[in-house]
Order: C-alpha cells, then sequence, then structure tokens
C-alpha cells in the first residue's frame, strides 16, 4: 500500500495558494451583480442627495424665525405655498413665513429648517402656530450628506450588498464592473457510489458529496459544474480530470484519495502534464486524506470520501481559494463567520494536528453555550445538526468545559 507523503500543515496550504490571482472581470447589469466583487473602485460623480430636503412632514422656514416659540408662547407664521414632490419650488421664503413641506421635498430658496407637523397648529387660513423652536438645518439632508462628489463610495475588491446596489442606482450606474465567478468541476469516485435518483445495493450509497459540495459552491459565489460518478479506473479517471481542468478553475474530487491500491487520485494527478503535487495529507482531523495539485492557476484537490470530512476541508481551505479566485480584497476574512461561545463539556485532542470539532449552539440566557457533536465523519447527519466548527490547534491536547471559543459558523 502507498504511504502519504508530502503531508502539510493547514499553515502550509494557506502559505502555497496565497498567489493565486483573480480571474479576469467583466461588466454586469447591477440586477445580477449581488454578491458579486467589485473589480474597480467606485467614485461618486454627483453630491447626493443634490439638493436640500426635509426629513419630515411640516413646514418648511427660517430657523432664527421660531426662537422663542414654546406652548404657552407660539409664533405664528404665514404659509406662502406649499412644495410640491419631484418639483423646485418657485416661491421663497422671507422672515415670518413657511412652507408645507413632505417628507422627501426640496427647501425652498430661505428655509434652512423644518418643523415637525406635531408642533403646529393651524389657526386660520394660511396661518399656522409653531409651538417649539428648531435649530438650522434641523429636519434636512443637505445636498451632500449622503455622498460627496469625489468620495469613494464602494471599494474594489468587497461583495456587492443590496444596500451598494441601492447607492449604484441612485448615482445612475446600471453597470458595474466585477470579477468573474470562478467554475469548479465536480467529481464523484468510487464503486461503491450510485445517482441520487437510484436505489442503492447492499454496500451501496447515493453521491452525497456532489450535492454538498456543489451547495458550498453556490454559497461561495462559485457556478459549480457536475461532472458526474466516474468508478475507480485510471483511464476513466484521468480523462474525466482532463475533462474538469479543460472547463473550471478548480477541480473537486471527492473519493480515492485516502491510502489504497485502488486510489488512483494521486496517479491520475501526476499523469497530467505540468501538474505539481503540493499535499498528499493534511495534518488535520477529520480531512487528513487530501490531496492538493495545482498546474499553473488552476488547483486540484483530492478530498476524502467521507461527507463530513470533504466539508471540513471546504469550509476551512476552499472558501478562502476561492475569495482569491473572486477578487476579495481580504478572503481569509470573508471566509471565516465566528461566534465566542463557551464549551458545555471536555474535548480531547492529538497533538501534532488540528482538529476541528463539530459544534451546536445554544442560547441559554443570553449567552452562547457550544456543545460538541461526536460521531465519525462518514456520518452526514452530524453536519445537519451542527452550527459551525471549533478548531484545536495542532499544539494542544484538548480544551475544557466552561473555556471560552470561537465557533466558525456554518
Amino acid at each position: 500500500m502507498r504511504s502519504f507523503f508530502k503531508v502539510k500543515t493547514a499553515e502550509d496550504i494557506f502559505e502555497s495558494l496565497k498567489d493565486i490571482k483573480p480571474l479576469g472581470t467583466e461588466s454586469v447589469h447591477i440586477t445580477d451583480a449581488h454578491s458579486r466583487v467589485l473589480a474597480r473602485d467606485i467614485i461618486c460623480t454627483e453630491d447626493l442627495p443634490g439638493f436640500q430636503r426635509s426629513t419630515m412632514d411640516g413646514y418648511a422656514l427660517s430657523a432664527k424665525d421660531t426662537f422663542g416659540a414654546s406652548e404657552n408662547l407660539p409664533s405664528p407664521f404665514n404659509i406662502v405655498g406649499e412644495v410640491r414632490m419631484g418639483q423646485i419650488p418657485d416661491f421663497s421664503i422671507r422672515r415670518g413665513e413657511c412652507a408645507q413641506i413632505s417628507t422627501g421635498g426640496m427647501l425652498p430658496e430661505g428655509a434652512d429648517a423644518v418643523v415637525m407637523i406635531e408642533y403646529s397648529q393651524m389657526v386660520e387660513d394660511r396661518v399656522v402656530e409653531i409651538s417649539r423652536p428648531v435649530s438650522p438645518l434641523e429636519n434636512v439632508i443637505q445636498s451632500d450628506d449622503d455622498v460627496k462628489r469625489g468620495q469613494v463610495i464602494l471599494h474594489n475588491g468587497t461583495p456587492l450588498r443590496p444596500q451598494d446596489l441601492g447607492i449604484l442606482a441612485s448615482l445612475g450606474i446600471s453597470q458595474v464592473d466585477v470579477f468573474t465567478k470562478p467554475r469548479a468541476a465536480i467529481i464523484s469516485t468510487g464503486e461503491e457510489i450510485v445517482d441520487i435518483n437510484q436505489k442503492p445495493k447492499a454496500g451501496q450509497i447515493r453521491d452525497i458529496n456532489s450535492y454538498t459540495i456543489g451547495g458550498l459552491c453556490i454559497k461561495s459565489g462559485v457556478e459549480p459544474i457536475y461532472m458526474g460518478i466516474v468508478r475507480d479506473r485510471f483511464e476513466d479517471m484521468k480523462s474525466l480530470i482532463g475533462k474538469g481542468i479543460s472547463q473550471a478553475d478548480v477541480v473537486l474530487l471527492s473519493g480515492g484519495s485516502s491510502v489504497g491500491v485502488k486510489d488512483f487520485t494521486l496517479d491520475a494527478f501526476l499523469s497530467l502534464e505540468g501538474v505539481e503535487i503540493l499535499a498528499h495529507g493534511v495534518s488535520i482531523s477529520p480531512g487528513k486524506p487530501t490531496i492538493i495539485a495545482r498546474r499553473g492557476d488552476k488547483t486540484l484537490w483530492g478530498l476524502p470520501g467521507h461527507p463530513t470530512s470533504a466539508m471540513i476541508i471546504f469550509d476551512v481551505f476552499l472558501r478562502y481559494l476561492f475569495g482569491r479566485l473572486s477578487g476579495l480584497s481580504r478572503p481569509a476574512e470573508y471566509s471565516s463567520y465566528t461566534i465566542e461561545a463557551e464549551l458545555d463539556r471536555n474535548i480531547e485532542s492529538a497533538s501534532g494536528r488540528e482538529d476541528y470539532i463539530r459544534i451546536k449552539l445554544a442560547d441559554i440566557e443570553g449567552r452562547w453555550l457550544a456543545t460538541p457533536i461526536l460521531g465519525k465523519s462518514g456520518l452526514i447527519s452530524t453536519m445537519v445538526e451542527a452550527d459551525g466548527i471549533v478548531r484545536i490547534d495542532m499544539n494542544t491536547e484538548g480544551l475544557y468545559r466552561g473555556e471560552k471559543v470561537k465557533v466558525r459558523l456554518f
């Protein structure tokens, strides 16, 4: 049997991936830009909103005219007009005058504040009494309060959120340059794997990994290409991997990565021209029997066949890799969402490897409690039950009950 060689630490793997460059760029309509990564800074070309506008329904006036107004001694104002929404007022405000205005309306010339309608009382036709003073610019948005001309409002390398699309729309930007979506070819291997529409015989299981890995790709902003199932036949595997390389940026092959006479993944990778093996085994658990190879800017991953192991490897390494390919400015940050919780029991760990423990979270009286979910890596149900994982450092022999830990959320 072939033994492991080139077993690498997680730190080694990240080091070998840090020179991966983003893919190309393309221009898309903002209706298709959600979660896409910006390929250039967006610089504001105009002030927003571009005019002084009211934030309340009420009366536009000069603030200094309200000084001294109170409920016992309200100040009277002559109503000289009404501001129509979406129109420029065709009148101005002089001393002792005001204008009716709705939220979002443009302040007329001479007005610098808005009194809320709750502090007004109509006493006769076209005369209103104001019962409280206002400060200059109270209840008013200035012309450049939202964004200023020349300001960088969105930075290269950030994923676009709904509010980002909103500010693009406010500036009249309908097309935006984004990085190309990475594509991942997904292959399942094994004599025992059958299609999900097929009833497994004794000794067979349905293809789980294609769909868990595909779902993880979609969640990471990656386009999955489902290549199907390949049997433990060297030439068939080599051919399908080669096809995957031609169609995708990353090849994700699950199964066939452990030590065994019928595990052809390593041989298939090595048989392809220009392929360099980066790791044959990673010092983490679960997920040690992982093979990582590279040909130019493309990477090939021989993931473990056990669903939990494959998903942990994806979460730890592939989210980071796809972040780099997607053009994220800080892929390590975007690939990790954590919450602090307190362990409710001890966890043992073997030194010399990183352990990733599945965790179930519970909110107990305002604090998060983390319960380890123990089970073999071949059990998909443990991942269904888990909310995230906790990393135990390779130089640590375990964690103790009551200890604060960072749970990496799924």
